[in-house]
């Protein structure tokens, strides 16, 4: 009987490890593919800034994929301005050509009370 127990806990100790192994070996994949990532885009800002320059000479696709990438820079900058403005109160979007926000009912009925001063003054008599 205790040769049984002895070679049951043995048996999960051999898949404790295992596992833990198995579970290093994924986190470890993952800091490759995370490194190699953080490579390649280094290695693409290194190959822009020489395209850039005019130092490196590469082929059409290779150029095509550059011109591209330099368009959506270019796309990003400009809407980064907007989001910018519209995020600080500029006035985008709220242009008196936008639209009108108030209804043409009210331009004939001068005589409606404003709500929101009767609520501010409750004991002020208006019309």
């Amino acid at each position: 009987m205790w040769k049984m127990a002895s070679t049951g806990f043995e048996t999960l100790r051999e898949v404790v490890v295992r596992s833990s192994q198995t579970g290093r070996l994924r986190v470890d994949l993952a800091l490759l593919g995370r490194e190699r990532q953080q490579l390649l885009q280094q290695l693409g800002g290194q190959v822009a800034r020489l395209l850039e320059e005019g130092a490196l000479q590469v082929p059409d696709s290779v150029r095509v994929t550059w011109e591209r990438l330099r368009d959506v820079e270019g796309r990003i900058k400009a809407d980064a301005v907007k989001v910018h403005d519209n995020a600080f109160g500029a006035s985008r979007g709220y242009e008196p050509e936008a639209g009108s926000f108030v209804s043409d009912s009210f331009d004939d009925e001068e005589d409606e009370l404003d709500e929101h001063a009767e609520i501010a003054n409750p004991k002020e008599k208006t019309r």
